[in-house]
């Protein structure tokens, strides 16, 4: 039986936080172009003033490449119907009632029917005063600020699958469970007294921190480097990798024990990468997880990958991502209740590390990059993979460190003629070894995660829903993916 989402969507007052980020994009464009009888959609948006939130709007959102289809749609009266349907609201996620002013809190607060959180700061070395108020207290707000519309049906918290790190095995489509152990090597999930704490804590190092600096030029970045440290320690105390997935865990605890009757949806995506054909195939903003290393792969500044013969990335693209958090609205609006929803790839249509790396080895022997400042072109080795991140790092280390030591050497006999030559080799150096930490956790991750709710939901659409809302991963040909659409989307839509 289908959701009829688009019947649903009619008349609908929608209010997104997060709305200029890369997935709200996606999210709002498809809403626009599927249902233009949509009433309003509400974008939460940091601004000094709702002109400034209007001028960011449109540069953001509205110009951007994505909404290109739905410009030659409307044509001449594009702009009429973007400034009737896509309305900026002055806030923050991390205020209380959201940052926003009184008058049109209270106007929001009639007309809201659908609310969806995909704010998040996603840097795995925030500080943690910032990732606990944006991804784990900003959430509570969403909820708490949900509470206060009476016809609200229903709240979509975009989470991620890797609140699950440190499990092994098929990981259900299950809600967190305050104090629980993910795994014997796994990080333990805070209870809500737990986060409290750590709030509490957070506001007690800034006091100190602030009252025992000097308030002169060096003060801010003082700040800044504590709190990453902070950050660090406090995610590892409780034994998670990092602060991102540490706080979305937190974040997901406070909207379970905050929504009380509202019916929730909770979307887990996993690696989120380019279009596969929404609106067009391709569209990408910014590089993401895995797209640093192939392009460092095509400039021929690597050849080596951290990758075991059968390891498993789990990578879904975008519009996927969106298609899915509309379809589950319309599943669950008015309907009390806490639904998970995997938007993932492991277990239905596995992805082997290793093919996308050789998709690009494919891509760039056809279309090899420039050497910079130079007529000559990229010749890049055939990849090969290293099993373990201990072997990936030990031959980085050999790779460069011995490099860098002859030309520091070097750099003392010939009196600086080397410098330019070391600084660019520590600077990869240091980039790639970055990298190594940031992908442990999930390159090396030992889990698959189940979508059978998404599978579900997928069966329930009609065919004809099916085709204007397509998230069945199992579709997905990976090498044909990364050769013909993500690699050079990535190349076309990103500073390579």
């Amino acid at each position: 039986m289908g959701v009829d989402m688009v019947e649903f969507l009619q008349d609908k007052n929608i209010l997104v936080i997060g709305g200029t980020g890369f997935l709200g994009k996606v999210f709002t464009e498809k809403i626009l172009r599927v249902q233009c009888g949509v009433r309003h959609i509400f974008t939460l948006i940091r601004a000094a003033d709702l002109q400034s939130a209007k001028t960011r709007l449109e540069r953001e959102v509205f110009s951007s490449e994505l909404f290109r289809p739905l410009s030659e749609r409307y044509r001449g009266e594009y702009g009429r119907f973007i400034e009737q349907k896509l309305v900026p609201v002055v806030g923050d996620v991390t205020r209380d009632y959201l940052g926003i002013e009184e008058e049109t809190r209270e106007e929001l607060f009639k007309k809201i029917d659908i609310i969806v959180n995909i704010a998040a700061t996603t840097s795995f070395y925030e500080r943690y005063d910032v990732a606990m108020n944006v991804n784990t207290m900003g959430a509570a707000n969403v909820v708490r600020f949900g509470k206060k519309c009476p016809n609200l049906q229903i709240l979509c918290h975009v989470s991620t699958a890797y609140v699950n790190v440190g499990r092994i095995g098929i990981i259900e489509e299950e809600a967190l469970r305050s104090g629980e152990r993910l795994s014997k090597s796994g990080g333990t999930t805070p209870s809500v007294g737990e986060v409290e704490s750590e709030c509490q804590l957070i506001t007690k190092l800034l006091q100190e921190i602030r009252s025992s600096s000097d308030l002169n030029s060096t003060h801010d970045r003082t700040e800044r480097d504590r709190m990453k440290e902070f950050a660090e320690q406090r995610a590892k105390n409780f034994g998670w990798p990092n602060v991102y997935v540490f706080t979305k865990a937190m974040g997901e605890i406070m909207v379970d024990h905050l929504r009380g009757d509202i019916p929730t949806a909770i979307v887990r995506p996993t690696i989120i990468e380019s279009t596969f054909s929404d609106p067009f195939p391709g569209w990408i903003e910014g590089q993401r997880m895995i797209d640093p290393l192939f392009i460092r792969y095509g400039k021929g500044q690597i050849s080596k990958f951290p990758a075991a013969d059968n390891l498993i990335v789990d990578v879904v693209p975008v519009d996927m991502v969106a298609n899915g958090m509309i379809s589950c609205l319309g599943k669950h609006a008015s309907t009390p209740g806490l639904y998970i929803y995997h938007l993932a790839s492991s277990v239905q249509n596995p992805l082997l590390y290793f093919t996308g790396v050789k998709a690009a080895y494919d891509y760039f022997k056809l279309h090899p990059f420039q050497k910079k400042n130079s007529t000559k072109l990229v010749k890049i080795k055939k990849p090969q993979a290293l099993h373990s991140m201990e072997i990936f790092r030990r031959h980085m280390r050999l790779h460069y460190k011995i490099p860098l030591q002859m030309l520091h050497l070097a750099d003392f006999l010939v009196c600086g003629l080397t410098r330019k030559q070391y600084n660019l080799l520590l600077r990869r150096y240091k980039f790639v070894m970055k990298l190594a930490d940031l992908y442990e956790p999930f390159i090396f991750f030992k889990g698959s995660f189940d979508n059978s709710n998404t599978r579900r939901l997928w069966a329930e659409l009609s065919e004809e829903e099916q085709e204007q809302f397509k998230f069945d991963v199992e579709c997905i040909n990976w090498t044909k993916y990364f050769c013909d659409v993500h690699i050079p989307g990535l190349l076309k839509y990103t500073d390579s």
